[in-house]
């Protein structure tokens, strides 16, 4: 399919605010329809999304075109959707990958640093965000990222050695230049974990948000070993990011039957992205 992609979208042009409209180039949509060298008016208060969890890193202002995971607007389109959208289709760092062919390294390990609540908890249809408040924070090799909030996969993102798991967390941070880190942590099928069953609670109906005077702990989201995988990816979810540090725990938790249930219940279905290629990418494992 050929994309005739118009001039870059700006965030605010000419001073207008987030719900006015601009003329834009319109290009082929997924369904086939072909609308090349008209203008149109694209309506720019499209329903708003946070692809992060928290803070300045989740509170995107870009102007989002909706998306999902099935039919004309599952991830296979997500870059032909709009052209603040291509480099989910043009990148070549995406996020989630394979696990595999992993090589040790001697960077730094990870320390964790949490003590805070959740404050809020919000579902926008595409999973649920459990906000944190200043204070949480994890160093990788001496280097800080502030935590701002947890959402939810299920099924699991990334694969471990070709193996599908049942859920996913998503951990993410930002440092004080604006980077991100996302620390995932992965559950199979097994026992019920406490730390999702407290993000299932905390969780309000789709569009609803709701603030927490006793939410889930950060703390309770560490893992019992530090041991993590490394590489340089993206956002799992539009505009799709690159530059994004990802630290995948070693260690595995468990999720119950019904609370993998219930996490795609809350959205309406599954809510991973497929694995994406590592091409020249090292995939390297920090084992203390």
């Amino acid at each position: 399919m050929m994309i005739l992609y118009a001039e870059r979208l700006d965030r605010n042009p000419g001073g207008n605010s987030p719900g006015s409209r601009q003329p834009v180039e319109f290009y082929d949509t997924p369904n086939g329809e072909s609308h090349q060298g008209r203008e149109v008016f694209v309506d720019r208060m499209v329903k708003a999304d946070d692809n992060l969890s928290g803070g300045g890193a989740e509170q995107m202002t870009h102007n989002e075109i909706e998306w999902g995971y099935s039919g004309a607007t599952r991830p296979e389109n997500w870059g032909t959707l709009c052209y603040e959208y291509r480099t989910c289709g043009e990148g070549t760092e995406q996020s989630p990958v394979n696990i595999t062919g992993y090589t040790p390294t001697d960077d730094g390990p990870i320390v964790f640093s949490y003590s805070g609540l959740a404050t809020a908890a919000r579902n926008n249809g595409h999973t649920v965000y459990l906000d944190y408040g200043p204070g949480n924070h994890v160093d990788v090799g001496g280097h800080r990222y502030e935590l701002q909030g947890v959402h939810y996969h299920s099924p699991g993102e990334h694969l471990l050695d070709g193996e599908s798991l049942a859920a996913e967390l998503h951990l993410v941070h930002q440092d004080g230049d604006g980077n991100l880190a996302v620390v995932g942590l992965l559950f199979r099928l097994g026992e019920a974990s406490p730390i999702v069953q407290g993000l299932i609670a905390a969780a309000p109906n789709v569009g609803a948000t709701v603030d927490l005077e006793d939410g889930p702990a950060a703390a309770g989201f560490i893992p019992d070993s530090p041991g993590y995988y490394g590489y340089n990816g993206s956002l799992t979810t539009p505009p799709c990011t690159e530059g994004v540090r990802w630290i995948v725990m070693r260690s595995v938790g468990t999720v119950s039957q019904d609370q993998a249930a219930r996490l795609q219940e809350l959205t309406g279905g599954p809510n991973n992205r497929p694995v994406q290629p590592v091409g020249e990418r090292r995939i390297f494992v920090v084992s203390r």
